[in-house]
């Protein structure tokens, strides 16, 4: 099985590693390392260069050279050797001091401009480095005889093979709904000294049947139907130039723009082949809306998809040529002294446009190399065996985890088994020496109802209707006897139920009843002392805290009276006026408190016994407001204002009115002491979506922290301990509106003031 598994895996390297395997040859490589300088005419973003370069340096490698290789770019413009990035390029090779020991110009352009001395500036003549010049179409002969150390490449135009080809192919570039006039050629040609050399190319091959040159224009004012119906077994070549279009025209009348707007919107309907590559001819192929054909290798196959197909040498076939000829130079051969080489050309078709204008792959493979066509489509049947072997790598790496993952879940499912039994073999122990009873039918839990105490029979008996109508059943506790009615225990009854649905309610029903029956009897005892025990440490608790409130609040007034009261028994006659005015009121002030304090505790102790009744009848509350209002008006402190806020008229509530009375009092009163300056709110608000109005005392004093309001209303809870009173107000509060079937409330935040609130049902009438 592993082995199996381990060839899937490598297999699909394997078969990539036999179809990428390349024949290599590598001669021994000098020790010594060259500089090889290339120069470029396009700018450094020209897609095709990548692929010159990589050659380039694997051909030189593969020939034994060991190179340091850098690029000059240019911009492409007409006036090359003007181009800030080629003067940047070079400038930089200069400050670094390096110096090349060959250099090699890949286009006539380049060419002419090094051997016209454009370069001098920066790089030694061309007598004094090797010069190696290779896909040159239409050279300079006359610059490069001057030199005898240049080694040159070329690849001539073939302009007929390009013709006849484009005549061949362009119905496949026919626009959807437009006729394709295939034999009728554009040609787009400027006046630069490179176009002047490729038009005397074009008049030396096309000056003979069957072509007609029309490259001076002796044919005129014909519609293209007109032309390629006169030159039917000939193929009509019309030559113009996009830069200068008062070149296209003899006429006296020079409308010159018009005869190169009517050649234009022609293209869509006659094959464009491309000569040269510049920015007039991006220009034109910009209108021709398909790709056309070119007879150059610059700009083909980058992914544009202007070009379809054309005759010429390739990039990767000039680089192998150039890097043969600087490895021969490079090894002592003089560079004069090589032949001039022609690179193989071949027939060659963009697989990008191919995909736009829907052609098949294996329809032109015999006849064009296919330019950037994918591995797949190269090989379609290598490619559905890969894809089929990646399928069943995947599908075998799957049912080998599955495999895995079944083996291990197996093995966890034994062990969760062996646990399962090693854990019903414990519990079966432990039930053994447990005081328990194991229920596994209805008859097990039946057979218990002789043991039941009597007044549990209704807990029993509604424990087994619950179980027999199929809900859900929780515990259950009940009282059994074992020894004959003499003595009882608590047991909790346990269930785990698996029922089936049915509509009569009857136990029978029942497949399956499972559970036990425990002994909780010391649970039962120990919980019910210890309920027992709290309550006791709570009421200690709270009697110890109410006496030491008590004890401390009530020997503060205490003291306070009789200290004066004693000042004043023992005065010889020298407390007068106002200060023995003043001792008076402290006296009569402290006795009021100790009254009040007294009076709470009173009416909290009969609060506590019941012994205090409310007697609720139906009150107006804004009169009743008014009154509290009223009454309490004239105690305020000179610091605080009291104002009362007037809510909604004839709202009335069933309450006690002198129980309301003490229930705000005690709010205000709490509102008067503890806020030291501002305003103190006396009102109500009637909520008639709710039927409820709200009894208000609001005031901006201290206030208290959230944490600590859910206290505000327990008993003896002071939320300032030096402050006078025993806690007791906002109790009995509490007690008095609950009285009332009313709810208390505050809202408040400290630093902002308080609002304590009493809420009752209330009507319009």
């Amino acid at each position: 099985m592993k082995r199996i598994i381990a060839i899937l895996i490598l297999l699909p390297f394997l078969i990539s590693g036999c179809l990428n395997r390349n024949d290599v040859r590598y001669n021994q490589k000098d020790d010594k390392s060259y500089n090889v300088l290339c120069l470029f005419v396009y700018d450094s973003i020209f897609r095709n260069y990548r692929i010159y370069e990589n050659t380039l340096s694997r051909s030189l490698a593969e020939n034994g050279i060991n190179a340091d290789i850098r690029n000059v770019y240019s911009s492409g413009h007409l006036d090359l050797a003007q181009s800030d990035a080629l003067e940047a390029s070079l400038k930089r090779l200069n400050d670094d001091k390096w110096v090349p020991d060959v250099v090699c110009c890949i286009d006539d352009r380049t060419l002419s401009l090094y051997l016209e001395g454009k370069y001098s500036n920066w790089l030694p003549p061309v007598d004094s480095i090797p010069l190696v010049a290779a896909g040159l179409r239409c050279p300079d002969w006359n610059l490069i005889r001057n030199s005898t150390n240049i080694a040159v490449c070329t690849d001539l135009l073939n302009v007929q093979r390009n013709i006849e080809l484009a005549v061949r192919m362009a119905h496949y570039t026919a626009v959807p709904g437009q006729h394709m006039y295939s034999n009728v050629v554009v040609i787009e040609l400027d006046t630069t000294d490179y176009d002047k050399r490729i038009r005397e190319r074009l008049r030396a091959e096309l000056n003979r049947p069957p072509y007609v040159n029309n490259m001076d224009y002796h044919v005129k004012d014909l519609s293209l139907e007109q032309l390629a119906e006169k030159y039917k077994d000939s193929i009509f070549i019309n030559v113009f130039s996009n830069a200068s279009p008062e070149l296209n025209d003899y006429r006296s009348d020079g409308d010159y723009h018009k005869h190169r707007v009517k050649i234009l919107n022609s293209l869509t309907m006659t094959p464009f082949l491309t000569l040269k590559r510049d920015i007039d001819n991006e220009q034109v192929l910009s209108k021709t809306l398909k790709p056309q054909f070119s007879a150059v290798r610059d700009g083909f196959g980058d992914g544009s998809r202007r070009a379809l197909c054309g005759y010429f040498a390739s990039y990767e076939t000039v680089a192998r040529d150039q890097a043969s000829y600087v490895a021969r130079i490079l090894h002592g051969e003089p560079a004069g002294s090589l032949p001039i080489k022609e690179h193989e050309a071949n027939y060659y078709m963009s697989w990008r446009a191919m995909e736009l204008l829907d052609m098949k792959y294996d329809d032109f493979s015999s006849d064009f190399v296919i330019v950037s066509a994918p591995w797949r489509v190269q090989h379609p049947l290598l490619s559905v065996l890969f894809m089929a072997l990646v399928v069943l790598l995947f599908l075998g790496l799957l049912f080998l985890g599955l495999y895995i993952l079944f083996r291990k879940r197996d093995a966890q499912l034994q062990n969760a088994l062996d646990e399962i039994d090693n854990e019903r073999i414990m519990l079966d122990m432990a039930l053994q020496n447990a005081d328990c009873i194991v229920i596994s039918s209805p008859d097990d839990l039946i057979e218990l109802e002789p043991m039941l105490h009597p007044d549990d029979s209704d807990v029993f008996a509604e424990l087994l209707a619950t179980i027999a109508a199929g809900k859900t059943v929780s515990t259950k506790d009940f009282r059994l006897t074992r020894d004959g009615g003499e003595s009882y225990r608590w047991w909790q009854f346990r269930p785990n139920l698996n029922i089936t649905t049915t509509d009569e309610h009857r136990l029978e029903n029942l497949e399956l009843l499972s559970g036990i029956v425990i002994d909780i009897n010391d649970t039962v005892v120990y919980n019910e002392y210890m309920t027992e025990a709290a309550l006791v440490a709570e009421e200690i608790t709270n009697k110890e805290t109410f006496l030491m409130n008590i004890s401390h609040e009530i020997r503060t007034p205490l003291n306070a009276i009789l200290g004066f009261a004693q000042l004043l028994s023992t005065d010889d006659g020298m407390i007068q006026g106002e200060e023995r005015e003043q001792i008076i009121k402290l006296i009569r002030d402290n006795s009021n408190l100790l009254g009040e304090m007294i009076e709470d505790i009173l009416q909290f102790s009969r609060f506590e016994s019941g012994r205090v009744d409310v007697n609720p009848v139906e009150t107006e509350i804004a009169p009743l407001m008014q009154r509290i209002y009223d009454e309490w008006v004239g105690k305020k402190p000179a610091n605080l204002n009291f104002v009362f806020e007037h809510g909604r008229d004839h709202v009335f509530s069933i309450i006690d009115p002198d129980r309301i009375q003490a229930v705000l009092g005690q709010y205000i009163k709490n509102a008067f002491k503890f806020t030291d300056k501002g305003t103190v709110w006396l009102g109500w608000h009637y909520n008639i979506s709710e039927e409820k109005v709200r009894l208000f005392v609001d005031d901006t004093g201290c206030g208290i922290e959230s944490r600590r309001l859910k206290k505000v209303f327990n008993i003896f809870w002071k939320d300032d301990m030096f402050k006078t009173g025993v806690g007791l107000g906002l109790t009995i509060a509490k007690m008095i509106t609950e009285k009332m079937d009313g709810e208390v409330g505050v809202e408040s935040k400290p630093g902002i003031g308080s609002c304590f609130h009493s809420t009752f049902k209330a009507y319009i009438k």
